[in-house]
C-alpha cells in the first residue's frame, strides 16, 4: 500500500511539473531572430517613398524600381516544442506609429479599444490578404529559418468606400479631340449646342469643349477600381509585430485579425495591434507575439520639378487657351503621369467687385513711398477708378512652370503693360494626397513692402487643403455637427455630422499682430504695433475646423494660449465662425529678401504647429493648437502653395487698402523648391 501512494505521488508530481512546463511555454512555440525588412540597405532604416507613379498607383514602399520584386523580406526562426508534429501558422503586421490615435483606453483593470483606434494606418501582406501563411509540419524540437515578404499599400483593407470609378487613366489632349469628333458626328447632340453656348454665354466651340469633358468625366463613372490613392501609406516610423500560433489558436481568432480585409458583426474592424498587444491577445496562450527591434522610417519628397499638370475637369469656367502647354506643362498623358504638382484654379468672385486705383507700379522695385499711396488713394474718385474682381488665370501654363534641372516650379503673378489691367492670383497644388505628417517647404517668395513699407497686394501662403470632396475623404464625424465652409449664415447655418472640407493655413500678409477691438471684448487692448510705419508682416496660422464644438476650451473671441514660452493669442469671429487662428508679427527682410525660407507645418492627430526659419535647423514656432481647443482634421490633403491678391478687409487692422495698391507692372515671381514629408 505504501508503495502504491508513493507511484501515485511521484506520478501527480511528473504531471504537474509537466503542466507547469507547457504552460510556461505557451503553445509550445520559440520565436526569435524576427527582422523585418532584411534586404534594405539603409543604415538608418529610413525608405524615402518612390512618388514617380504615385498618382497612378497610389503609394506603394517600396516600389519595384527600389527593392526586388517591389516588396520587403523579412525573416525568423521558429521551433516546436510541443511533443507531437505539427504545422504553425504565423502573420506580420505593420503600423503607422508616428502618426496614431492610441490603442487602448484603461478602465479599471482592463484595456478596451480606442474609439480611433482603427483609424490608424496598419496592413498586414500587401494589396491582399491571405490570412495567416503555414509552415512545413514540424517535429518536436524541429527549428526553421523563415524568409517572407510584404508591402506597404495604399487602403490594406481594400475598403470598399474606397473603391470606384477608375481615375488612373487620367485625360489627354487626344482623349478630348476624339470625343469632340464624337459630339460633331452627332446630328441631335449638335442640335443643342448652339442654344446651350447662349445659356452659358460661350462660343458654340467653348460648349462643345465643355461637353467633351462632360462626358468623358462622366464614361469613368461606369468603371471600377479599388483606389488605394484615396488611402495613402503616412509618412514616419513604422513598427513590426509577428504573430506565430497554432491552427487551433488562429481559429479561434477575431475575422478582422485573421484576415484584414474582413469585418466583424456590425461592420467594425478591430485594430490588431490593439488585440495582441494590449486587448485579449496579448493574454492568450497560444498566441507568440514578437515586436521587432527595429522600425521603419518612412519619407517622401515631393519633386516641383517633375511637372504641372492641367486638369481640363477644373478649367470649365477657364476657357480653353492651350498657348503655353509645353514638354512640363499641359494636359498630355506623359505630363499626367509623372507631374507631382498641379495648376490651382482660384475661383473668381465676380461679385466681390474692387474699386482699384487704376495705375500701374513696382511697389517693391521702385520703392513705392507711403507719399505715393496716400497721393493715388485721394487722387482717384469712384468715376476714374477701375470696377473689378481679383482673378484667375484664363491661359494655364502661362504663369507656373517647372525646372527639372533645378526641380523647381516657378511662379509668376502677372505684369500689366496694356489695359484691361488684371491682379491675377496664382499656384499650384499637390497631386498625391497624405494623411499627416511633418510637411517642410522650401520656398523663394517674392517680397511683399517696399522700403518704405508700402504693401505690394500680395498675400503669400502655404497651405495643407482636403484633396477631395467626396465621402472617401470625410472627417472623422464631429457630434453637434460642422458647419459647412460656405455656409455663412451664423446662428442659422446648418450643421453636418461628417464634412470632406479641411484645410490648415500660412498665410503672409501686411497686417497688424492685433486683431479688431471688437475681438477683445472686456480684455484689456494690446498695445499698437504701428503696422504701417514698419517691416513687419503678419503670419497668420489657421486651422479650419468648421465650427466643431468637441473641443473642451472651445474658442470664442480671443483665448491666450502658451506654447514652448510662446504666448500666442487664438482668434475665432464668433461662435459659428470655421476657422481659428493665431497671427504672429515677423519681419518682412527676414523672409523674403534672403535666397529662400523655411516653412513648416506639422500635423498630428492632436495637434497642429506651424514654424518657420532660415533653413531646417533654425525653425521656430509661429503657431500652436491642440484638440483641447479646435478639432484637428484627419482627412487627406494635398499642399497649396500660392501668391494671391486679398481683400484687405479680409485681414483688418490692416495698413493698406487693396483698392489702393497700384496693380503690378512687372511680373511678382516665386519659386518652390523643395517640399519634404517626414
Amino acid at each position: 500500500m505504501r508503495k502504491k501512494l508513493i507511484f501515485y505521488s511521484v506520478i501527480l508530481v511528473l504531471c504537474g511539473s509537466a503542466f507547469l512546463y507547457y504552460r510556461a511555454l505557451g503553445a509550445g512555440i520559440s520565436v526569435k531572430d524576427f527582422h523585418p525588412f532584411t534586404n534594405l540597405k539603409s543604415q538608418d532604416n529610413s525608405i524615402i517613398v518612390d512618388l514617380s507613379d504615385a498618382v497612378y498607383s497610389g503609394i506603394e514602399i517600396p516600389t519595384v524600381k527600389q527593392l526586388p520584386g517591389g516588396k520587403f523580406t523579412f525573416t525568423f526562426n521558429v521551433k516546436n516544442q510541443y511533443l507531437s508534429s505539427r504545422k504553425l501558422y504565423y502573420k506580420i503586421y505593420y503600423q503607422d506609429e508616428s502618426y496614431k490615435f492610441p490603442e487602448f483606453e484603461k478602465s479599471g483593470k482592463f484595456n478596451y479599444e480606442h474609439s480611433l483606434a482603427t483609424r490608424n494606418f496598419y496592413g498586414s501582406w500587401g494589396e491582399t490578404d491571405p490570412g495567416f501563411k503555414s509552415t512545413n509540419e514540424l517535429g518536436w524540437g524541429d527549428e526553421i529559418k523563415i524568409t517572407d515578404s510584404f508591402r506597404i499599400v495604399g487602403n490594406p483593407r481594400n475598403e470598399e468606400i474606397y473603391f470606384g470609378r477608375d481615375d488612373r487613366s487620367g485625360l489627354s489632349a487626344k482623349k478630348i479631340a476624339n470625343m469632340i469628333n464624337y459630339i460633331h458626328s452627332q446630328p441631335n447632340w449638335m442640335a443643342g449646342i448652339a442654344d446651350k453656348a447662349r445659356a452659358n454665354g460661350l462660343t458654340e466651340p467653348q460648349q462643345i469643349y465643355r461637353d467633351a469633358i462632360w462626358q468623358i468625366d462622366n464614361n469613368r463613372k461606369l468603371q471600377t477600381a479599388n483606389n488605394r490613392w484615396k488611402r495613402n501609406p503616412r509618412t514616419g516610423k513604422y513598427k513590426f509585430i509577428l504573430v506565430v500560433t497554432t491552427e487551433n489558436g488562429m481559429n479561434s481568432l477575431p475575422n478582422s485579425i485573421k484576415n484584414i480585409t474582413e469585418r466583424e458583426t456590425g461592420g467594425r474592424f478591430i485594430n490588431p495591434f490593439y488585440y495582441f498587444l494590449y486587448g485579449p491577445g496579448s493574454n492568450d496562450k497560444s498566441m507568440n507575439v514578437v515586436v521587432a527591434d527595429e522600425q521603419l522610417v518612412v519619407k517622401a519628397n515631393l519633386d516641383p520639378g517633375a511637372g504641372v499638370y492641367v486638369n481640363p475637369f477644373e478649367l470649365m469656367q477657364s476657357g480653353i487657351d492651350t498657348a503655353s502647354y509645353c514638354t512640363t506643362c499641359g494636359t498630355d498623358s506623359t505630363t499626367f503621369r509623372q507631374s507631382q504638382f498641379m495648376q490651382y484654379f482660384f475661383y473668381e468672385d465676380k461679385s466681390h467687385v474692387l474699386s482699384m486705383v487704376p495705375i500701374t507700379a513696382n511697389v517693391v522695385a521702385d520703392n513705392y513711398t507711403r507719399a505715393q499711396y496716400q497721393e493715388n488713394k485721394l487722387k482717384y474718385d469712384s468715376a476714374t477708378r477701375v470696377r473689378d474682381y481679383l482673378r484667375s488665370t484664363t491661359n494655364p501654363c502661362s504663369t507656373v512652370s517647372a525646372n527639372r534641372e533645378e526641380h523647381s516650379i516657378t511662379l509668376s503673378n502677372p505684369g500689366n503693360t496694356e489695359l484691361p489691367f488684371r491682379k491675377e492670383n496664382v499656384g499650384v497644388k499637390s497631386r498625391v494626397g497624405f494623411t499627416y505628417g511633418k510637411w517642410d517647404m522650401c520656398i523663394a517668395f517674392p517680397e511683399m513692402l517696399s522700403a518704405d513699407h508700402v504693401w505690394n497686394g500680395l498675400t503669400n501662403a502655404v497651405w495643407l487643403l482636403y484633396q477631395n470632396e467626396d465621402s472617401w475623404n470625410n472627417r472623422r464625424s464631429c457630434e453637434g455637427g460642422y458647419i459647412p465652409r460656405n455656409d455663412n449664415r451664423g446662428k442659422k447655418a446648418s450643421r453636418y455630422p461628417t464634412q470632406s472640407y479641411s484645410e490648415i493655413d500660412f498665410e503672409i500678409v501686411k497686417s497688424s499682430r492685433n486683431w479688431p477691438t471688437s475681438s477683445y471684448g472686456k480684455s484689456a487692448l494690446p498695445a499698437d504695433d504701428d503696422i504701417a510705419n514698419n517691416d513687419n508682416i503678419a503670419v497668420a496660422c489657421t486651422n479650419w475646423d468648421l465650427a466643431c464644438r468637441e473641443a473642451k476650451n472651445y474658442v470664442t473671441g480671443i483665448v491666450p494660449l502658451v506654447f514652448e514660452k510662446h504666448k500666442f493669442e487664438l482668434h475665432r469671429w464668433d461662435d459659428w465662425y470655421q476657422a481659428l487662428t493665431i497671427k504672429s508679427a515677423e519681419n518682412d527682410n527676414d523672409l523674403f529678401q534672403k535666397p529662400f525660407y523655411w516653412y513648416e507645418i506639422e500635423w498630428m492627430p492632436d495637434h497642429i504647429t506651424w514654424r518657420i526659419g532660415p533653413d531646417k535647423e533654425h525653425l521656430h514656432v509661429v503657431g500652436y493648437m491642440d484638440n483641447t481647443v479646435t478639432a484637428v482634421p484627419d482627412n487627406q490633403m494635398i499642399l497649396v502653395v500660392s501668391q494671391e491678391f486679398h481683400d484687405s478687409e479680409w485681414w483688418v487692422p490692416a495698413p493698406y487698402d487693396q483698392r489702393n495698391v497700384p496693380y503690378p507692372k512687372s511680373p511678382l515671381t516665386g519659386k518652390i523648391l523643395k517640399v519634404e514629408i517626414n
